[in-house]
């Protein structure tokens, strides 16, 4: 056990868990009563009248349901070996998507570890609804041996906080922009301790313009929901919603998907999303932004205050920093998928594509050696956490192997 010091407990917000003193003990990958925890918080999250309109977190909650988690397992298990966890996992999670702290303290649990989570000070629904649904359960005597090996926390960035875990941990998972990382990366650790970083990344959408204008009309629907998931749900706040759509494909053909495929979107997400008065304000001035401080811009596209489409002549190398968010896209047209190969650097992270061909795409990241892209999904699963992320089996990096002969 960790003696958690008077100090250190005056400085921090108890959200869920023991103020004094946690355990550092060490369970088997996809132990029983972890599995069971995560699926019991599942249902009750799904019984929660609330979750109805909080997709991030229906999507957890159908993620970590026992059908799912046992799949998992499964295909974990399928490995001859005997794994454990590290010990004590600290979590520095991120407030850009507020759900990820539950994701993050699934992918410790199942690691075989405690998880210590420090949660963004600033709260939110999201945050409010997972914290009490997760402080019910462990409540309940069938959890109560959880009860040691979750601590849930709130405290104002202090070095001497973050000092305290670090020297502690087994493990961090940080979540965050690049000075983050870099911050937490500064100050000592155990010298057997690991890092699963999150840092800032970029991700892209590949269209081909024919299999857009081959869709029927449900088709059709069904696409826009499919990119409504990818662009909105987050805000494009979340690293895998993309920022770049690249058509791939003659100009013509490109100019008669644009012309089918883009209202039928602004139709479809007018009927589900009213963006606030300073997202407006924000995507337009970054719009402005975009039109002064890149030569590539050709046009800029308003579809009401619902999408924007910055069109682009060409994609440089730094187009990695041309973000958007609330529905602002960046556009260009493209010959073939290896125009884009000369500008995936390592920030590069979820490739989506429609009607591209999967065994093109393997073969684009593999002969083209690419630095970045560590996902490449179908449009409308750019948003689908999963225990291999950022290109990090999570599990296995938080795990060590018991090599028994």
């Amino acid at each position: 056990m960790i003696r958690i010091p008077d100090e250190i407990q005056g400085k921090t917000t108890i959200l869920v868990g023991r103020r004094d003193e946690i355990s550092n003990a060490p369970a088997p990958v996809f132990d029983a009563a972890r599995v069971e925890f995560l699926a019991d918080l599942s249902r009750a999250l799904l019984a929660r009248a609330e979750t109805r309109s909080m997709p991030d977190v229906v999507s957890f909650a159908y993620w970590c349901r026992r059908a799912n988690l046992t799949q998992l397992a499964a295909k974990f298990g399928s490995r001859d070996e005997v794994r454990m966890g590290l010990g004590l996992s600290f979590h520095v999670c991120p407030s850009n998507v507020p759900v990820n702290f539950a994701f993050s303290l699934a992918f410790g649990l199942l690691s075989g570890n405690t998880c210590v989570l420090r949660l963004p000070s600033r709260a939110s629904a999201t945050a409010e609804v997972l914290v009490e649904a997760i402080g019910d359960l462990l409540k309940e005597e069938r959890h109560a041996a959880l009860s040691d090996c979750i601590l849930l926390t709130r405290f104002e960035r202090d070095d001497l906080l973050n000092r305290f875990w670090l020297s502690v941990a087994d493990a961090r998972l940080v979540w965050g922009g690049d000075q983050t990382v870099e911050h937490m990366r500064a100050l000592p650790s155990r010298p057997r301790s690991r890092e699963v970083a999150f840092s800032d990344r970029y991700s892209l959408c590949v269209m081909e313009p024919q299999a857009v204008l081959s869709l029927d009309d449900e088709g059709l629907r069904t696409l826009c929901h499919q990119m409504f998931n990818d662009l909105y749900l987050m805000d494009q706040a979340a690293c895998s919603s993309p920022q770049l759509v690249a058509w791939i494909g003659s100009q013509d053909a490109v100019e008669a998907a644009k012309e089918r495929l883009w209202p039928a979107l602004v139709k479809h997400v007018a009927q589900r999303y009213t963006p606030e008065p300073v997202q407006v304000m924000d995507k337009y001035v970054q719009a402005c932004r975009h039109a002064f401080d890149n030569e590539q811009v050709v046009a800029i596209r308003q579809h009401g205050n619902l999408l924007y489409r910055v069109e682009l002549s060409a994609v440089g190398a730094d187009q990695d920093e041309c973000r958007g968010y609330f529905g602002t896209i960046h556009e260009v047209t493209l010959a073939s998928l290896d125009k884009l190969a000369p500008i995936v650097n390592e920030r590069y992270q979820t490739l989506t594509y429609f009607g591209v061909d999967k065994t093109q795409l393997q073969d684009f990241v593999v002969s083209r050696r690419l630095r970045g892209i560590d996902r490449v999904v179908p449009i409308g699963r750019a948003l689908d956490m999963n225990i291999v992320w950022d290109g990090y089996d999570v599990v296995a990096s938080l795990s060590r192997v018991v090599d028994i002969q």
